[in-house]
């Protein structure tokens, strides 16, 4: 249902400023580079993905996972707090620290799917990541294994069966550039115990049938000027004419709805009058505090 946008009133209505909200989203896309010389390995739509190294030849696997960050967090956003869950399920219960490490460059998700316990992954398909492409065959990372920064992200100690979690100020940092430079957003890569055989995490995948253990990044973020949706640090007649557009949507799951539906003032899944009158309040304030 569509609905008639109305005269835009200068009436004075109450100051909107900061507008705290959380979203959490599945990844987008996950993989486990499996160490091999070839990189003929791989496993982009099974339900599970690895970390450490496999008891089997004592070869390493490493997991790598991305999520749409500026598809659910809308432009402008800061961001106030992250939290990454994955939930392992593999037979191994001793402990093992695994860490994050922001990836520095693109990778791809195929349609090789490994049966069984899926700890030896299956052969490579189009566009797959493995130990040595980014997309296989065509494209390689320029070291084996994967690009990435020198310093994890996070930590976490990792035993038997359940749900863990990483979170770290550097995390935060991770997801505020993801917001803010998408085209850089290459997600992160797992690693865990890569010295002893038999250490190796299973973690399920976002194609896991089950979807509360499917990896989540819990983000909580802020707009310091609600109304300023194109982010020139003015709530004027070019953002009324983007709020004009949702308005007309009025839907945030409209598929023509732009990304993180940022008219979306009180965040309740629909750009309607309650939006509008959040709106007016910042028009009528101009200047973003």
């Amino acid at each position: 249902m569509r609905h008639i946008l109305p005269s835009l009133c200068f009436c004075s209505l109450a100051v909107v400023s900061a507008h705290a909200d959380s979203v959490t989203i599945i990844a987008a896309a996950d993989n486990t580079l499996y160490q091999s010389d070839t990189g003929a390995f791989s496993n982009g739509r099974g339900s599970a993905m690895f970390a450490g190294m496999n008891a089997q030849f004592s070869t390493v696997r490493r997991a790598v996972l991305r999520f749409d960050v500026a598809g659910a967090v809308p432009a402008g956003s800061q961001i106030t707090g992250a939290l990454l869950s994955l939930s392992q399920n593999g037979s191994n219960g001793d402990p093992q620290t695994c860490s994050l490490y922001r990836l520095l460059a693109s990778w791809g998700e195929g349609n090789s799917s490994a049966q069984g316990g899926q700890g030896g992954g299956t052969a490579a398909e189009s566009s797959d990541a493995t130990w040595i492409h980014r997309f296989f065959s065509a494209t390689a990372w320029s070291n084996p294994g994967g690009d990435f920064a020198p310093s994890p992200t996070a930590s976490t100690s990792v035993s038997g069966f359940g749900t863990y979690t990483w979170s770290s100020a550097q995390l935060i940092a991770d997801v505020q550039s993801m917001l803010d430079n998408p085209a850089a957003n290459h997600g992160w890569i797992l690693r865990g115990n890569e010295s002893d055989p038999q250490s190796a995490k299973r973690f399920s995948t976002r194609e896991e049938a089950d979807s509360s253990v499917r990896p989540s990044l819990f983000i909580e973020y802020s707009r310091l000027c609600a109304g300023d949706l194109n982010n020139d640090q003015f709530v004027d007649d070019a953002d009324f004419v983007i709020f004009a557009q949702g308005y007309d949507l009025l839907d945030c799951s409209d598929p023509a709805m732009p990304a993180g539906c940022p008219a979306d003032l009180n965040h309740d899944g629909f750009i309607d009058d309650s939006d509008f009158v959040a709106f007016v309040a910042a028009y009528n304030e101009l200047i973003c505090p």
